[in-house]
This record gives structure tokens, C-alpha cells and sequence, in this order.
């Protein structure tokens, strides 16, 4: 009897081993991390895989700098001349090395501010844009609320701390998601290095190297960005990012002093155990729907938002989309008027609807409209033709 009960104790194993490898075998659990706050968002759709006290107020030190930097880049003034004034040029901490007097570009200023992460470079941006530190400080607190970053609050544009200046490791993943859609942020904070030219005090032109703050791009192959941060009160802190394939992630450590290990712990997570099913880009034309009693004969039916699900790895094969949208609609019809939605199923069950909506406005036709219209286009014939 001793070999049946071995076979059968052995194909149990057996049975075992292949009901865990199978594709519903649950996920790896997340790392464990020594950072005070942490969180790993998907920068595609904002699906957060892992947090801890993710929303808790902590000090963000120099990551504080990608909101500085969001505000630079908005404001579309990057081939500026900046005249560094005494306040920047002393402003202490981590420095680009600014000397009052001196006339860079607000682009080479935004490199150091993410690359060395100056200070100087934070308050010569912010006097640069708004006329004071402190007037740029309301519109970064402006700026972020409006990015969702609910429980952030600044004092200053670089970071230092400070009474009443704080962030949490959400809403720095927010920002720093929103940030890496910019190719010209993007461009920077991926750099290892970067060269600028420079005036030196005795009006003489060189060459600047600037180098990343930012190890973990030498450390991870797929490492991409973002910022660090350090002070006595955040302690070291990272928002990092990585992309593989057309996946890209965002970590935030915040007071870690194994910030560069912690971060590829939580990125590596995310890669092995989690894939992104990326059906369409916010904008995209879906479909051209027939419009019925308008004054255009068609609308585009455009996605609303990135349409894309993230699943666990072992989920993939089973996502499916459907798009619902109806054969013709009647006017009138308003830009962003949802028309339709994507829905993505794992299985059989819906697990995300995406709206999909018009790209624009099409007028009801009436006798008034119709002619009002028809003069429209007669006039614009005529003055193409130069007749008027």
C-alpha cells in the first residue's frame, strides 16, 4: 500500500503547483518599504497599485519644484531672457550657483531647477513669471488645486521647509503624472545630463554641465524621471518614474532612506504583476456619426479620456472592449455632448466605461438658420475669389 499513497501524495503536489501557476493565481505581494508615505500610480489611466499613508501630510522637500516647473512650461515664456537678482542668487540649499546679475533663458533655468535642482533658479523662475516668490506661491496653490492635489499647500517654490508647506505622496504622483505628459518636462527630467551656455562673472561664454540629482536613472534601465528631494524635516524623498513598453509608472518614497531601493522594489512590482490594455487616446475619432436636421451632415464621436484599463498580468486575455454608439443623432448636438461609451470587461464582467463625445457643435437647421448659413459660405467663397 506504501506506492499508491506515495502516487497519490505526489500528484496532489503536482495538482497543487499547477492550481497556483494557473491564470488565476493571485498576484505577488507589494514590497515592504521603509518610506514614511508612499504610493505607485499608473501614469496612463491614475490607478493606484499600491499606497502607504498615501495622503498623509509629509514636508515634499525639492519635489516641490514640479509644481515650479508646471508653471514655467505653462506660462509658454520658455526662450525668455531671466536676470538673476540678488534675493535668487542667494537663496540657500541646493543651488545652480546663479550670481545676481546674471542673464540666462527661463528654459536653461527650468534644466537646473529639475536636473541640480537649484533654489536660486526656483526664485528666479518665480520672480520671473509673477514679480514675487510669494505671488507665485498663490498660483502654484492655484495651479495644484486645480490638478486635484487637494492637500497640498506651498510656501515657497523650492522647497525649503516651512511652516504650512506640505504635500502628500498622492497628490505628488498627480502632479507628477500630469507634468510627464509635457515633452519638454519629460525631456528634462530623463536627461542624465544636460549642457547649457553660460556667462561667467567676467562676461566670458562656457560651457555648463548640468547632472541629474536623480540616481535611479543610472541605477534602472527602464528609469525615466522625475525629482528628488531632501531636507532635515522630509528626509530623502524620490518621485521616480519608469516605462516598459508602452507602460509607464510613477513611484513617490517620501522620508525613505532607502529611497533608490524602495523605488525599484515598487516599480518592478508594477511591471511584473500588472499590464495596461491601451485601447485609444483621449481625442481619438472613434466613429463619424450622421447627424439628423443639422446644419453639418456629420459629427466625429471622439474618446473624452485615455481609454485604457489596467489589469493584473494574469487578466490580460481575458479584456475585451465593446463601443456603443448610436447610428445617427439628432441636432442639435454640443461640443462634448457624450454620444456613446467604450466598455472594458474582464470575463463577463464590466469592470470601466469611458464617455465618448462630440468634437463639436452642430446647429439645429431652421428656414432662419439655413439661410444665415448659406450667406456664410457665399461670403467666404467671394472672399476667397478676392471679390470682396
Amino acid at each position: 500500500m506504501a506506492r499508491p499513497r506515495r502516487i497519490l501524495a505526489l500528484l496532489a503536489v503536482f495538482v497543487g503547483l499547477w492550481m497556483t501557476a494557473g491564470p488565476e493565481a493571485a498576484a505577488a505581494p507589494p514590497p515592504e518599504i521603509k518610506a514614511r508615505a508612499a504610493v505607485l500610480m499608473d501614469a496612463r489611466t491614475g490607478t493606484v497599485l499600491y499606497e502607504k499613508n498615501s495622503r498623509e501630510r509629509n514636508a515634499p522637500a525639492s519635489t516641490t519644484k514640479i509644481m515650479t516647473a508646471i508653471l514655467a512650461i505653462e506660462s509658454g515664456r520658455l526662450d525668455d531672457p531671466v536676470k538673476v537678482s540678488l534675493r535668487a542668487a542667494a537663496t540657500r540649499g541646493s543651488s545652480m550657483h546663479l550670481y545676481a546679475g546674471q542673464i540666462l533663458t527661463l528654459r536653461e533655468l527650468l534644466s537646473g531647477l529639475l536636473m541640480r535642482s537649484g533654489n536660486d533658479a526656483a526664485v528666479a523662475i518665480a520672480e520671473h513669471l509673477a514679480g514675487t516668490s510669494d505671488a507665485f506661491v498663490t498660483l502654484m496653490n492655484e495651479r495644484a488645486l486645480a490638478l486635484g492635489a487637494a492637500g497640498t499647500h506651498f510656501r515657497n517654490p523650492h522647497g525649503l521647509s516651512a511652516p504650512g508647506h506640505y504635500s502628500s505622496a498622492h497628490d505628488l504622483a498627480l502632479l507628477a503624472r500630469f507634468a510627464l505628459a509635457d515633452p519638454t518636462f519629460a525631456a528634462i527630467v530623463g536627461s542624465k545630463e544636460i549642457s547649457i551656455e553660460w556667462l561667467d562673472r567676467r562676461g566670458r561664454e562656457k560651457d555648463v554641465n548640468l547632472r541629474n540629482t536623480n540616481k535611479l536613472l543610472w541605477m534602472l534601465e527602464e528609469a525615466d524621471g522625475v525629482k528628488t528631494g531632501t531636507t532635515g524635516e522630509a528626509g530623502p524623498c524620490l518621485v521616480s518614474s519608469a516605462t516598459r513598453g508602452n507602460h509607464k509608472l510613477i513611484a513617490v518614497v517620501l522620508h525613505d532612506h532607502a529611497r533608490w531601493y524602495d523605488s525599484m522594489q515598487l516599480l518592478k512590482y508594477g511591471f511584473d504583476n500588472y499590464d495596461l490594455y491601451d485601447y485609444a487616446d483621449r481625442g481619438a475619432v472613434i466613429a463619424t456619426i450622421p447627424v439628423a436636421g443639422g446644419l453639418a451632415e456629420a459629427v466625429d464621436a471622439v474618446v473624452a479620456v485615455p481609454a485604457a484599463l489596467l489589469v493584473p498580468a494574469a487578466d490580460y486575455a481575458r479584456v475585451t472592449v465593446e463601443v456603443d454608439l448610436p447610428k445617427i443623432i439628432k441636432a442639435p448636438v454640443y461640443q462634448g455632448q457624450k454620444i456613446g461609451e467604450i466598455v472594458f470587461f474582464v470575463g463577463d464582467k464590466a469592470e470601466k466605461t469611458v464617455d465618448i463625445v462630440a468634437s463639436r457643435e452642430v446647429s439645429e437647421r431652421t428656414l432662419v438658420k439655413t439661410f444665415l448659413h448659406g450667406l456664410l459660405r457665399t461670403f467666404r467663397l467671394l472672399a476667397g475669389w478676392g471679390v470682396l
